[in-house]
Parts: structure tokens; sequence; C-alpha cells
């Protein structure tokens, strides 16, 4: 070690010494920096940058080592073999190249071999540059000097490249090329000390001046720093040049730097958005003025403050733009950059936004939203023309069993088809809705009312009787509409809505598939309905019901064999409501439930009291099947009042499987199961079908009245009851025929093979005491059979 700092300090020139360490430091630092470069670029152009740190880290070596030995004081001064010399510049970029390829592969390995070979790099172009000098011998070595300065040199290399690999900035920006220096002149120095010079006298005469040695020093000084500072100004400018480039690429809206109204520089996001097919470096030189149509009639360049939108000149027209002006100073001078944004994606989404918040998503008519907006704005026209306009409210019929049916995919296959005729009826100033299941409404304007719109419901019911023919499909349903008129009917949309929809209730209940006209003898009604519906909801809690009963006899001798439980109710102001009047408000208000479940425990309380071989009889509404426990709850009644199972008939009508036939058909299954006989009720009438009595073993079947009223004139009517009775004794099901009013209509059905009767000929729903029931025999059937 003391040898190594005699040859520095004793053997060379101080300034020089210093000038060889600076130009070395000064080198490898803006070698790593390359490096540095290298790990963020592209990788397209990874090779050139790493060739340019070969480069400036080599001759950065070279130049610290002819520097170093111009700064040599011996006897005579140096001269060079500028061949040798050459050669030796050339091995220091290929050795410094191997080694920074070698400590690119990222691994320990590699790393250990990358300080290697730039140690045995920096050593063989000392050696070289010793060869290259002139008037000098060497004449032995200490190679234990030699081993000790390639070791420093290896390690401080070693970890130079390690701390170049760290995520440390502050390790990373100094660190690396100090060590790579110091090893270098570790090295240098350290090779100079093990060496033992001679004078070579045939050179003695022809050793150089001092100024050759000044200008020799000066040259590779300049070299040095060409090499280093050229290098930095590439990073620099690649950096810059190339991160602005690459932030103007990732902008979302296109930019164009313009001056003097053309195009210097762009973007290819620009080229996108105003449809140029071409390179983006063809569109150099355009004038913007041929590219863009602002909306606002100004120039493109023009004076105006904040975002303008504009259109193509050429290309796409529905494609939306917004395009911004700003002048800043670019490359010394004042110039405009156009940002464009290309609003056509965010506009169709808007409008698809904007749509699917006022249209129905199924049918693609207008919405409640856009019902409820679309009526006020007609309203106020028609207000102020003194004109009249109409509401249409219109509601399916059968919808719902369609959907049962064929499920909820072809129930909206008939919605869009309604959807397609409504369009297909009305006018384009016409507002069709849809405001919610199988709910419409249509706002007639500017026609002439009430004749109008009877036109249009007219032509609705046309297209639907062409549409939804029942002989031809299957899934066919009917309408049923109601009309209100403004302003005869109301002078705002929550009064017009209103009474259209007391139009369309009066519809419905009168018949269905007909039109209905407000009216306010129909508003009246409704509210009676109204009323009628909550006193309802109160009878069985204020005890207003009562249970009647009829007898069921049978056809040939009219012996009892039970009766029909039938629900009454004695309002205190109204008097005796009529089941046809209450039951189906009760059903439709929900309050059949509570009703049905009084009249069953009364009447099974009522029938625990009599002789074992009379049994009860208990309608039951469609509406108390939809609810899933309906079979706990009778034989939760059964086990209540006592009264056997097999005595209770309950009976239904065929819609019940309608609603959901395998629940519906399960429950029955269950019920049947525990021994309560089942009845279908009005069978012939209705949605009757064969297979319900195949796949379903029915009790009785009890015959419509409506068949036996009429059987004594139609001979149809008497063929049907005929038909019904024998198909009961072929699958051995009793056939009870209800209506009975005469010995004449009793001896008919009796010849026609009906085993049982019902009807006031045998005696009226009436209360019966529980101690006489057994005994009873109807007033009526006494005095006829007397």
């Amino acid at each position: 070690m003391l040898k190594l700092l005699d040859c520095i300090v004793l053997e060379h020139d101080t300034v020089t010494f210093l000038l060889a360490a600076t130009i070395c430091f000064s080198s490898m630092q803006v070698m790593f920096l390359l490096l540095r470069r290298l790990d963020e670029c592209a990788e397209a152009r990874k090779p050139l940058w790493l060739i340019g740190a070969a480069g400036v880290g080599g001759l950065g070596i070279w130049a610290t080592h002819f520097v170093a030995m111009l700064a040599y004081q011996g006897s005579v001064t140096a001269n060079f073999d500028w061949l040798v010399t050459s050669i030796s510049a050339l091995v220091a970029v290929g050795g410094v190249l191997e080694s920074l390829r070698l400590f690119g592969r990222n691994t320990r390995t590699g790393l250990i071999l990358a300080a290697v070979v730039l140690a045995g790099t920096v050593a063989a172009m000392h050696f070289l540059g010793m060869m290259a000098m002139r008037g000098l011998i060497r004449e032995g070595y200490d190679y234990a000097l030699l081993i000790g300065a390639a070791t420093f040199a290896i390690g401080a290399f070693a970890l130079a490249f390690a701390g170049q690999r760290s995520g440390i900035r502050g390790l990373r920006q100094v660190v690396p090329g100090l060590l790579v220096a110091a090893g270098i002149v570790v090295l240098h120095f350290g090779d100079v000390a093990a060496v033992s010079f001679a004078l070579d006298p045939s050179v003695l005469a022809h050793g150089g001046d001092e100024a050759n040695r000044v200008w020799l020093v000066g040259a590779i000084c300049a070299i040095a720093a060409i090499s280093a500072c050229g290098s930095v100004a590439a990073v620099v400018l690649d950096r810059y040049l190339t991160d602005l480039r690459g932030m103007t690429e990732a902008y979302i809206e296109g930019v164009a730097i313009v001056r003097d109204n053309r195009i210097i520089d762009l973007n290819a996001r620009f080229r996108d958005i105003v449809a140029f097919d071409g390179p983006v470096s063809a569109m150099t030189g355009m004038d913007p003025e041929k590219l863009l149509l602002p909306a606002d009639g100004q120039k493109v360049l023009g004076d105006r403050e904040g975002i303008a939108e504009a259109t193509l000149v050429e290309g796409p027209q529905e494609r939306s733009l917004e395009f911004a002006v700003r002048t800043v100073e670019y490359r010394g001078r004042p110039t405009q950059v156009l940002a464009v944004r290309d609003l056509t994606a965010t506009r169709q989404a808007q409008r698809q936004i904007e749509h699917l918040a006022n249209h129905d998503p199924l049918t693609g008519l207008a919405n409640r939203t856009l019902l409820n907006h679309s009526l006020q704005r007609a309203i106020g026209v028609a207000g102020r023309a003194h004109a009249s306009l109409a509401v249409l409210a219109l509601d399916l019929d059968r919808f719902k069993a369609v959907n049962d049916l064929f499920g909820h995919s072809a129930g909206d296959q008939v919605l869009k088809t309604v959807a397609a005729i409504l369009r297909e009826c009305t006018n384009d100033v016409d507002t069709v809705a849809r405001i919610g299941g199988d709910e419409f409404i249509i706002v007639q304007v500017g026609q002439s009312q009430p004749k109008a719109a009877e036109q249009l419901a007219k032509s609705i019911q046309r297209a639907f009787r062409r549409d939804f023919h029942p002989q031809t499909n299957p899934m066919s349903v009917g309408v049923s509409i109601g009309v209100a008129l403004f302003p005869d009917d109301g002078e705002n949309g929550d009064a017009l809505r209103h009474c259209a929809d007391i139009a369309l209730y009066r519809a419905k209940s009168t018949g269905r598939g007909i039109t209905a006209h407000y009216s306010t003898e129909m508003d009246q009604e409704l509210r009676d309905r109204r009323q009628m519906e909550a006193e309802l909801r109160q009878a069985v809690r204020r005890k207003q019901l009562r249970t009647a009963f009829q007898p069921l006899v049978k056809a040939e001798t009219g012996a009892i064999v039970g009766y029909e439980a039938l629900l009454r109710w004695h309002h205190p102001e109204l008097g005796e409501v009529p089941p046809s009047v209450f039951i189906p408000i009760a059903e439709e208000s929900g309050a059949i439930n509570a009703m049905g479940e009084w009249v069953l425990r009364s009447a099974c309380r009522t029938a625990a009291q009599w002789p074992d071989e009379l049994s009860v009889a208990v309608n039951v509404s469609a509406v108390q099947f939809r609810r899933r426990n309906f079979a706990d709850r009778v034989f939760a009644v059964l086990q209540e009042t006592g009264l056997a199972p097999e005595r209770l008939e309950l009976e239904i009508t065929e819609s019940v499987l309608l609603q959901d036939e395998a629940l519906s058909r399960e429950m029955l299954h269950a019920l049947k199961t525990h021994g309560v006989r089942i009845v279908i009720d009005d069978f012939g009438t209705g949605y009757s079908s064969l297979s319900n009595l195949r796949t379903f073993q029915f009790d009785k079947i009890k015959i419509d009245r409506s068949f036996i009223a009429a059987m004594s004139e139609d001979k149809h009517a008497r063929a049907i009851v005929r038909s019904i009775a024998d198909l009961g004794r072929n699958i051995n099901v009793p056939v009870l025929a209800e209506g009975i009013e005469s010995k004449e209509q009793q001896d008919m059905i009796a010849a026609d093979g009906c085993t049982h009767a019902q009807g006031y000929y045998f005696g009226p729903p009436s209360e019966l005491a529980e101690t006489r029931v057994g005994n009873v025999v109807p007033l009526d059937t006494a005095k006829r059979r007397a």
C-alpha cells in the first residue's frame, strides 16, 4: 500500500493525476447514467444505449490511462505508438461492452462475471497502453501488488454493479461511478507501482518535448469530454423528447400543435379522431380548418373562450366532437395547441341511458316517467288551444293465464306483440306507454273527441281479434279499454288517469274485451265498491258473517246426504249483501282468505254435530290456493273442530289449476291423501278440460246450473248434461246437478244419470239448528210431495 502511495505522490504530477481521476470518475458517472436510461427506454432502443454506455466507459478508461501515464515523472518525456494506442481504445470499449452485457443478465453470477471482465479489460487496456509507450523498458513485476490491486478492483466493480441494481435512488446516483473509478485508479497505479522501469537508450534521442506532452493531454481530455458530454446530452434529449412524446400519445384527447394555421406536430389520437386515412406524419402541414367544422360557426382557431363542439368536414358525420384551443410558447414562438375529444361513444351512451330512463326495456314503449311528462305537456298545449285529448287505459284479459300456462317468456312475447299493435293503431304524435305488467296507457292528441278515441279503441280491438284469434293462437289475449277526456273528465294528468282507470274497471267488470267511457256514476260506484271492500275486511271481526246450509240430495229419492255451506253477509246499513256482489270484491282485495277460513271453521264445527252419514261441502276460492299453507290450515281446522276428513268436501273450479298447476295438484293430492274429498265445481264452463279428470281423481263432478236451467228447452244443454253424467259413470265419479227448481228437472237429471242434486226444489240455503239437522225436511219439498 505504501509503495502504491509513493507511486502516486512521488512519481506522478499531482495536477495531471487529479485530471486523470476526474476524467475517470466523470466517465463512469456518464456510463451508469446511460445504463439507467437503458432500463427506462423501449426495448428496440436498448442496444443503442448499451453500445453508448460501453463507448463512454471504454474511452473513459482509455483516457484515464494515458493521462495518468502522461503524469508519470520519469527521466524522459514519454512518447506513444499510435497504432497500439488505437488498438487499446478498441479493447477498452469492447471489454466494457461485454462486461455490461453480462451485467444485463440480472443474475448474481452475471454480476460477478461482469466485475471480473471489467477488471480484465482495465488490466488489458493498461498493458496495451504500456506497450504503446516508447523509451521505457519493464524489468520486473511485484506480483503481490498486482494481485492485490486486481482483487480490490474486482470487489469495487462488483459493489458498483450491485449498487446500480439496487432500488435506492441515492445509492444509484453516485456510488456506482465512484466505486468503478476507484477500482480503475487503484488497478492502474497499482500496475505502475508494481513494474520496474529502465530507460531505453535507443529512443532517448527521439524523446518528445513538453509542448507535445501538453498537446497530447489536451487531446485526450477533449476526446473524453466530448464523449461524456455528448452522451449526457443524448440522454437528456432522448428522455425529454421520448417522454414528452409518450405523454402526448397517452392522452385521451387528440393534440395538434398549430403554427401559422399549419399543423407542425400531433399525436396519433388526433389522427384517429379526425378519421384521417394515413400515417401521422402525413398530417404535418395540414390546415385544421379543413378538418373540423365548429358548431358555433367560427373558425377553429378563432377567438373563443372555453370548449366548443364540432363535426368533421369529411368523414363520419355522426361523430360528435368537442375541442379547445390554447396559445402557448413552443420552440420559442407563440403556438396554438388544438385539443380534440371524441364524444361519440359518450353521447350514444347518454342517449341510451336517457332512453332506458324513459322507456320500458321490454317493449320500447314510454314508461311512467315519460308518460307523465308527455301527458302534462299535452294538457298544456290542449288547454291553450281550447282543444281536447283522450287518455285510454288498457288492460289485457287472460294474460295471467298465458303466463301460468306457457311461462313468462311467452308472456313477454305477447307483450311485445301488444306493443306493436298499439304502435300500429296510433299516430306518431300520440304517446303509448306501458306502466305495469299488462297495463298500458295511450294519450291521444290533436283530434276531435270523443269520436277519435272511439275509433282508436275499435281499431285496437280489431287488431287484437286479428293477431290473437283464439282458434289460431293458443296464447290469445283480449283487451279492455277505459277512456277519459280532457277537459270534460279531468283537468290534470292525475285526474285523467284516475278517470280512465275507473272506466277500465267498469269495462273489465262488465264483461271484458269491451270499451267503457268514464262517467260520474262510475266514480260513485267505484267509491261504493272501495267502501264495501273496507267493510269486508272488518266483517269477520265485527261478526257480520253467517253460514247458511243448502241440502245435497240423491237425485232419484231426494234423500239428504249432506249440506253445502254458503257464506252470507249481513251489513248493519246495507242489509243482506248478495254473494255475487261481495265475493268478487273479497277475492280482488284478498279479504277472501280470512273469510274463507272463517266459513270453513264454522261449517266444520256445525257439521261435527251432525250424524256421521252427512257431509258438508265448502267452496274454496282460487285466491285461497295461492297460499302455500292452505292444506295445513284445512288440517288444523279439522283437528280443531273434530270433523272427520272424509265428511268434508272442498269445491274448487278448474281455474285453480291454471295458477300454479304443479303446486295446486300437489296441494290437492295432500288433501285427498288425508281423506278430504275434492269436488270439481261449475264443470262445463270456463276452462273445463278432460285432461284434468284424467290426471286427478276427483270425488265428485258438479254440473253448472246454467245447463240445468236450459235443458228443458235446449236439447244441446240436455245433451251436455247427459254426456257429463255418462262421463262420470264411466270413470266411477258421482255427478251432482245444481240449480234444480222443479220436479220436472229432478226427473230429467235422474233419467240422464246424475246421481246427486241440489237446488231450491229441495230447500233454500238457511241456518239449521244443530240439534235438528239430521231430521230436517225442507218445507217446500214436503208441500210438493203432499
